[in-house]
């Protein structure tokens, strides 16, 4: 496990994806490498899952912490955002690939989640209020899921630190860097 003083006293959370769970390989690795918790945020089918329940039950996870630290991936990417918009107790994020979907973007173009998630992803708040915990996003180039457009836009407004990988939505390829290179965000 990776182990700093410096950060130890702050809670560190994990936010799965959308085809994933808190059970799944970025969720296990974070859990034994840097003893992060993961969140539980959904009882259904990915397909069936509400915006808001997901957001409520992320809350009630970290509503006791005063020093929090979220790391999403995809639409844990989208959910710690937003739950770091209204949460002040939230100090870091450090988003994956996140599905920050850009207002302007035409819903009918996403293919692979349903329409009423998509549209309450849609969340404008994230591209006009500013969000008051340290942002880091480490995108993967070749991501064929989430588009570029998306993380540029955020990241511009937000004003994030943008870490680029060679590697796809899943960071297939950098898997087991992905531990070390959270924990020096941690430091910074």
């Amino acid at each position: 496990m990776i182990k700093n003083n410096k950060h130890n006293h702050s809670s560190l959370y994990f936010i799965h994806g959308y085809q994933s769970s808190p059970n799944g390989d970025k969720a296990t690795l974070f859990k034994n490498r840097l003893n992060a918790t993961a969140i539980k945020y959904r009882d259904c089918k990915p397909e069936e899952l509400e915006i808001s329940s997901c957001l409520n039950k992320i809350h009630e996870n970290i509503k006791q912490d005063e020093n929090v630290t979220l790391i999403g991936s995809s639409l844990g990417g989208f959910l710690a955002s937003s739950i770091a918009l209204n949460h002040l107790n939230v100090k870091k994020i450090i988003l994956l690939n996140p599905a920050t979907i850009s207002p302007s973007t035409n819903l009918d173009s996403i293919r692979d989640i349903p329409r009423q998630i998509a549209k309450d992803m849609q969340n404008e708040e994230l591209f006009n209020q500013k969000i008051h915990s340290k942002i880091f996003i480490i995108r993967g180039t070749e991501d064929d899921v989430i588009l570029d457009s998306w993380v540029l836009e955020f990241a511009k407004f937000q004003e994030a630190v943008l870490l680029f990988l060679k590697d796809d939505h899943r960071f297939s390829k950098n898997l087991m860097k992905l531990p070390e290179i959270i924990s020096k965000l941690l430091d910074y």
